[in-house]
């Protein structure tokens, strides 16, 4: 079973060409995934799809994902959870669509590197269809910076150093450490309120840990 993942637009064959070139059987799903706010042409294309795809398999299940394009970071977790609940070998397919869904899905799919088996990129230049290779978007922090920050990540409001030290029954100097690598990766953000530093998880971090742990 394989479940594909495509952006949707105006052109069908930016979802057909890469999904029957890598093959369609009866167990397969493939996901759409389009603009909340659906245009003549946008369906359109999706009768397109349809018509092809099920020409091939009748039975396929062909479904439509409508995400808020507007939020760049609550579309890209949005993506994260489609490929995160995919069954069977994951396909996807970054070409067409709008911009808008296609930047989203980018990074969503390398983020989540180990849900992935397959990306594939329909050129824009020769329309050819190409493998990309998996990429590991880790970033440059040790283990106990990760685990730092899944915990920051379950704590769900801003706090201070000390604070978060109580909470995790770390030592202050420990997590003020991690907390300069983490900012340096703009995973933290830090602010002052008097005297005191005041730690928060960024949309980078929630994007991050999204890949890693779920």
């Amino acid at each position: 079973m394989r479940t594909y993942l495509a952006p949707l637009g105006f052109d069908s064959r930016r979802v057909v060409r890469p999904v029957l070139s890598e093959g369609l059987d009866e167990s397969d799903r493939v996901v759409l995934l389009q603009p909340a706010n659906d245009s003549d042409q946008s369906e359109e294309a999706y009768e397109e799809v349809e018509d092809v795809l099920t020409q091939v398999v009748p039975d396929l299940k062909l479904e439509s994902e409508h995400l808020p394009y507007a939020d760049f970071v609550e579309t890209t977790l949005l993506c994260a959870d489609f490929m995160q609940a995919a069954e069977g070998e994951t396909i996807v397919v970054l070409g067409g669509g709008a911009r808008e869904i296609l930047f989203p899905l980018t990074v969503a799919t390398f983020s989540n590197e180990k849900h992935i088996d397959t990306v594939l990129q329909v050129g824009d230049i020769d329309s050819s269809v190409r493998r990309l290779p998996r990429l590991n978007l880790r970033g440059n922090i040790s283990d106990a910076e990760e685990a730092l920050l899944g915990d920051l990540n379950d704590l769900e409001r801003p706090l201070s150093i000390s604070d978060i030290a109580t909470e995790l029954d770390k030592s202050k100097s420990t997590i003020a450490r991690h907390i300069d690598s983490l900012e340096s990766e703009n995973f933290v953000r830090t602010t002052k309120e008097g005297r005191t530093k005041m730690v928060e998880i960024t949309n980078s971090a929630r994007i991050f840990l999204k890949g890693r742990y779920s």
